[in-house]
């Protein structure tokens, strides 16, 4: 190399554009690598919260009752089975008017009528046909349980189906208002004792949501008077179980 090409300033600028467009294309290539990727930064802090649950249960007293009767009957044609419900039913009917029950507190629940085959001498043989229906006498008065299920056995009733106590959409409505605010106050009570152990200062509610309420209603024994003129049928009520639950998120400091 010459003493001119030594001192000539144009290799060092041949280097500094070799540098510039290799930064272009490493910048270039560096986008086109990261054009997919989405990169989001929050510009406030995740919040400090305390999550509790509670669940608050009680037991009441029932204001509803529902027996459910049926009558079921086996007779050589269709004609002569359904007739014989038929009857029976419209006996019931008249006997539960009798004791102070209205149509409104009667609804019929299950209408059935096939031909029944049963297994004999290795082959099925029809021995009739066999009409039933259901019906659900429901009354806020509960002493009336009794009453219901021996007039409709005196009346033709060959099945009884259960009976419960269950709550009023009016009873419903006032014991779900009590066991979730008695709810809230335990999941409160809670956050408070959770906070206390951890040294922190509990805040107020971030949120706050219902996660159930439901009730079990009570599905009572009875004992069935075997004849007309007997003991009268004996119905104890029991209490129903109510209970509600609550998630609540509160903040922490």
């Amino acid at each position: 190399m010459t003493d001119g090409e030594r001192n000539c300033p144009l290799n060092s600028i041949n280097g500094i554009a070799i540098l510039i467009v290799i930064g272009i294309v490493g910048i270039g290539l560096l986008a086109m690598g990261l054009k997919d990727t989405n990169i989001t930064i929050s510009p406030e802090p995740l919040d400090n919260t305390l999550s509790v649950s509670s669940s608050f249960e009680m037991m009441v007293d029932p204001d509803m009752v529902t027996v459910s009767i049926g009558v079921s009957h086996l007779m050589p044609t269709a004609s002569q089975a359904q007739q014989a419900v038929n009857a029976a039913m419209n006996d019931i009917v008249e006997g539960l008017k009798d004791i102070g029950l209205t149509e409104d507190d009667i609804e019929t629940a299950n209408i059935t009528l096939y031909e029944e085959r049963r297994w004999i001498k290795e082959e099925y043989e029809t021995v009739g046909w066999r009409a039933s229906q259901t019906m659900t006498i429901t009354t806020n008065d509960l002493s009336k349980a009794g009453p219901i299920i021996d007039v409709s056995v005196d009346n033709g009733a060959n099945q009884i189906n259960g009976v419960t106590f269950t709550l009023s959409n009016e009873a419903e409505r006032q014991y779900r208002s009590e066991a979730l605010e008695s709810a809230g106050e335990l999941a409160k009570g809670k956050a408070e004792a959770i906070a206390n152990g951890l040294d922190v200062e509990l805040g107020g509610v971030k949120s706050v949501s219902e996660s159930s309420f439901y009730y079990y209603p009570y599905n009572a024994s009875y004992d069935v008077k075997e004849e007309s003129g007997s003991a009268p049928s004996v119905v104890i009520p029991g209490d129903v179980t109510v209970t509600a639950t609550l998630s609540v998120v509160y903040y922490i400091d």
